[in-house]
């Protein structure tokens, strides 16, 4: 019993070792000792296991820090070979915030008959931004361009250079052609894509070369879903009242509004 712990505490490591190529320049192992405080909390052992899959299909060489961190998930600079940089998206599988959304979940068609508790709800909720950022890809909504998803990790295109991130539109310095490209893009995701983002707000769209990007997709529903309306007047508000209150002349909310439901 004892080596056979040992043996699995051993692969860990191995694929730890492989995953943080650069240990010392890396910004989530500044020091040895938080090292098996992060491996705890992000990297268990299914999804270091996975983690090595994906490395070894090579869609993944290695990771190169952290990007940025959330209740529900952590986004890396992965690194692949002779291919673009990879934004990977590492569902935390003890994360307790999952329970409070299935709002999004229940009530979406494509997610029927499925299990919505514990690993196996963290599951569907990266199947689920996956699907939604290929539906939004496919009808030509700026996000970044869906890679891969296996089990809690999602790959996706990285946004930015050099393993920062694009700014926000809540960090960067915007116009009106910035919120009619923002309005333009959620009703072509609505109209075209059959899908409300219901999340949308400054913070989840990024200015980068001078277009909006759109992205944090998880919380996307289908358009048949019975509060996707509600989600949609939410994520109008959000942007309108951003784009107000940085004080740039706007059409009423209500016109941008109509302006999305409406073909």
């Amino acid at each position: 019993m004892t080596e056979a712990l040992n043996s699995e505490g051993s692969v860990e490591k191995k694929v730890f070792r492989k995953l943080s190529r650069y240990e010392k320049e890396s910004r989530f192992l500044r020091k040895r000792s938080e090292e098996y405080d992060v491996l705890e909390e992000v990297f268990d052992r299914p999804t270091l296991l996975t983690l090595n899959q994906l490395m070894n299909d090579g869609v993944l060489k290695y990771l190169n820090g952290v990007v940025n961190s959330g209740k529900e998930a952590r986004i890396y600079w992965g690194v692949r070979e002779n291919a673009p940089d990879v934004a990977v998206k590492i569902f935390l599988t003890v994360a307790k915030e999952f329970s409070n959304r299935q709002i999004y979940i229940y009530g979406d068609p494509r997610f029927k008959n499925i299990r919505r508790k514990g690993a196996g709800l963290v599951e569907i909720w990266a199947r689920k931004e996956f699907a939604n950022l290929q539906a939004a890809y496919q009808a030509g909504v700026p996000v970044p361009k869906p890679i891969t998803v296996k089990r809690n990790v999602l790959i996706m295109e990285f946004i930015g250079s050099n393993g920062v991130a694009a700014p926000t539109l809540s960090q960067a310095e915007v116009g009106k052609t910035d919120y009619s490209k923002t309005i333009q893009f959620a009703k072509r995701l609505y109209r075209k894509a059959s899908l409300v983002h219901a999340d949308l707000s400054e913070f989840n769209v990024f200015k980068h070369q001078g277009k909006q990007i759109m992205f944090d997709f998880g919380t996307g529903v289908d358009v048949k879903h019975p509060m996707a309306e509600k989600f949609l007047k939410r994520d109008i508000y959000n942007i309108h009242r951003f784009f107000w209150k940085r004080g740039i002349n706007l059409e009423s909310f209500e016109e941008a509004f109509q302006r999305v439901l409406k073909a």
